[in-house]
């Protein structure tokens, strides 16, 4: 199955690697690795989060990377990675 990320995603994980690689390479580089690799087994195997509504009505899957949640879906091109959200700043769940 295809991996897919939306430019939110990107966005999100590029944030998150920008201040952290600056910080601690290693922290940054680990972080990334356990991102790309869960990802990875969400698409290869059939693995389904608890559904989450997100605030603009979307509805989506996730699945906790402490403190991170990766919302998702699965499309029939593959599974669409749709936000790599931190779970300490403001809900985007309703």
């Amino acid at each position: 199955m295809s991996i897919i990320w939306s430019p939110e995603a990107l966005a999100d994980i590029e944030a998150v690697l920008d201040y952290l690689v600056t910080r601690n390479s290693p922290a940054g580089e680990k972080l990334a690795t356990g991102i790309v690799s869960l990802v990875e087994r969400l698409a290869a195997e059939p693995l389904e989060g608890p559904e989450h509504v997100l605030g603009n009505g979307e509805r989506v899957r996730g699945w906790p990377f402490p403190p991170f949640r990766v919302y998702y879906q699965r499309t029939p091109d593959g599974l669409l990675v749709v936000r790599v959200y931190n779970q300490r700043r403001e809900p985007i769940t309703r």
